[in-house]
């Protein structure tokens, strides 16, 4: 088979960078692709018609992949369309559009009826690079795992293809990519509004201490002339690190993660803090104490989201407000901050309900240093209550969420959460 010059086009969102940075990690060290050109798009608005031309000119295929989130997608069609144009002018056959990322595995159907022609499917460490070695040889799509796209109308899906955390590093020295360390994937509780069990599995999978460890060498080796390096970790719940259930946590693997990075040089340890936030039941005083003694951060966030019992267990959330309380009154005993998330506009949630988490959060600055960070509702693809509708926010509520939040006390995106949300639908056609 023929050898295509392709040219790879990597869309970076400010928000979601560092979707991109395992997927250079795993082609940087695959000698098949060191010759391999990236150009990365940071701003659209300098995709000028010159020179997708030029691109067009130099390479046979021009590779265009994106990664979204479902807040991102009314953007991201808008550029599709703009891009389009210079697509149908310079030949269709010498392009394609690749998505990828919580919204394109979420909805399929639709990523696809935007524009794109092939969907990445769940983690890509695997599928990637294969992907982009079919691209080159003209091979057939089918032969790559874990994408999804049409063929006479129908969405043809190929078997999904994973590779442990210890397979690959989730950042890229040659492409200066450097994000939080995932530290583990998949998450067993399944809860409604959120996409990581039905995006990456109800497994959950961890990465190793001595591959977390090289991890941070090479942080350090890169921000050496700072004089220190910020370590923060990913993972859809911290607190359950090294958990063969992804349910009851494991101290020892904790500690032994945070001692392992805390003994390397000059290291700032940042633990249940975003991006990487713990559940209230897996909080208890061994875990507060380790957090104590390894940890910078004295600001930890736990992931309360309502007030009411009734909307947590319509959640699937799998605790309770008391388990909230408990676990806030434990991080103050141990001399930490807390922040505590929560989510309003929940489908079915009542007036009434929407006051016991406003009591909720009363009930939680009167414990100490405790914040709120407020989120909105937003249906995001995948989710069982995808296509679900958001309940209003009752203005009396809100009201008194304001007085409450005077100081900097409750914080978040909630306005614009809401803004999006309520006009979430968009045309994909």
């Amino acid at each position: 088979m023929e050898w295509k010059r392709l040219l790879l086009v990597l869309r970076i969102l400010k928000k979601n960078w560092y979707s991109f940075a395992p997927l250079l990690g795993v082609l940087e060290r695959d000698y098949s692709f060191h010759n391999l050109p990236i150009f990365f798009l940071r701003d659209f608005k300098k995709l000028s018609h010159s020179l997708v031309k030029d691109m067009v000119k130099e390479y046979d295929k021009v590779v265009f992949a994106y990664s979204f989130f479902t807040t991102q997608a009314p953007s991201v069609l808008k550029e599709l369309k703009n891009l389009s144009k210079h697509i149908s002018q310079l030949g269709k056959e010498k392009f394609v559009l690749i998505a990828g990322g919580p919204h394109p595995t979420g909805d399929v159907k639709s990523t696809l009826r935007m524009g794109f022609d092939i969907v990445a499917l769940g983690t890509s460490e695997a599928s990637f690079p294969k992907l982009i070695y079919n691209l080159q040889l003209d091979k057939p799509l089918y032969n790559t795992p874990g994408i999804a796209y049409f063929q006479n109308n129908e969405i043809i899906r190929t078997e999904k293809q994973d590779l442990p955390l210890d397979k690959f590093y989730s950042f890229s020295e040659k492409f200066d990519m450097f994000p939080p360390i995932e530290i583990s994937r998949g998450c067993p509780h399944g809860c409604k509004y959120c996409q990581v069990s039905y995006s990456f599995g109800k497994k959950m999978h961890h990465r190793s201490v001595n591959i977390i460890k090289k991890h941070v060498e090479a942080y350090e080796k890169r921000f050496r002339e700072r004089g220190r390096t910020d370590i923060r970790f990913i993972s859809p719940n911290s607190l359950c690190y090294g958990s063969k259930d992804g349910l009851k946590s494991n101290p020892k693997a904790i500690e032994e993660l945070l001692r392992t990075v805390k003994s390397l040089n000059k290291a700032r340890v940042f633990f249940c803090s975003f991006p990487s936030e713990g559940r209230p039941e897996n909080f208890d005083e061994e875990l507060a104490g380790i957090i104590s003694e390894y940890c910078d951060n004295k600001l930890v966030t736990i992931g309360g989201q309502s007030g009411s019992n009734r909307i947590l267990k319509l959640m699937n959330r799998g605790h309770t407000i008391d388990d909230v309380y408990e676990a806030v009154e434990i991080a103050i005993n141990n001399g930490l901050e807390v922040s505590v998330d929560f989510l309003l506009g929940f489908p079915s949630e009542t007036r009434n309900d929407q006051y016991k988490t406003l009591e909720a959060i009363k009930h939680l600055f009167k414990k100490g240093k405790v914040k709120a960070r407020l989120h909105y509702f937003i249906p995001l693809a995948g989710t069982p209550v995808a296509h679900s509708t958001p309940a209003p926010i009752d203005t009396e509520v809100l009201r008194d969420l304001y007085k409450l939040g005077r100081g900097g006390r409750i914080w978040g995106c909630l306005e614009s959460q809401q803004d999006f949300s309520l006009g979430r639908r968009f045309n994909t056609s």
